[in-house]
């Protein structure tokens, strides 16, 4: 896995290939937009808001996934972490959950806690989620879909 500092192209790029339940997380987020411009943008707002952003890509240069994390507002110190990601997460899945983390920790040392919200219907990123450490809260009504709230406190 190569990781590097994302750029907008990458958004580009990772939009039509996302996961099929990335693409209805954030397509219930946004509610009836484009499929492939909706996430797009979602990405691009990510990367434009946020204070570290990374895209991962295998050894063929093919993505696999961005992530990063962005200020909740411009006072406090509360991170919004966010990652999108292909289906190529899955062939990479040891060296992606290593990384993701050393990621999560890397941001704790800058904000008292991370928090944002996964759709219920994600099983796999709410297992990823918990084994990060992440508390998950019961399942609540936002936008077009049932999300859990998540967070996780620096220690």
């Amino acid at each position: 896995m190569i990781i590097r500092h994302a750029v907008p192209g990458d958004a580009a790029e990772l939009a039509p290939a996302l996961r099929l339940e990335d693409r209805a997380e954030v397509l219930a987020l946004l509610g009836p937009v484009d499929p492939i411009a909706g996430p797009a943008e979602s990405l691009l707002h990510g990367l434009a808001t946020a204070r570290e952003a990374w895209t991962a890509r295998d050894r063929a240069g093919r993505i696999i996934c961005m992530a990063g994390v962005s200020p909740f507002s411009l006072v406090g110190s509360t991170g919004v972490p966010w990652l999108l990601g292909s289906d190529l997460v899955s062939r990479h899945r040891r060296v992606f959950l290593a990384e993701s983390r050393r990621l999560v920790a890397h941001w704790l040392t800058w904000f008292d806690s991370l928090r944002n919200v996964v759709d219920a219907r994600h099983g796999a990123a709410i297992r990823w989620l918990r084994w990060l450490g992440f508390e998950i809260g019961p399942v609540f009504a936002l936008s077009h879909g049932r999300f859990h709230r998540i967070c996780k406190e620096a220690p």
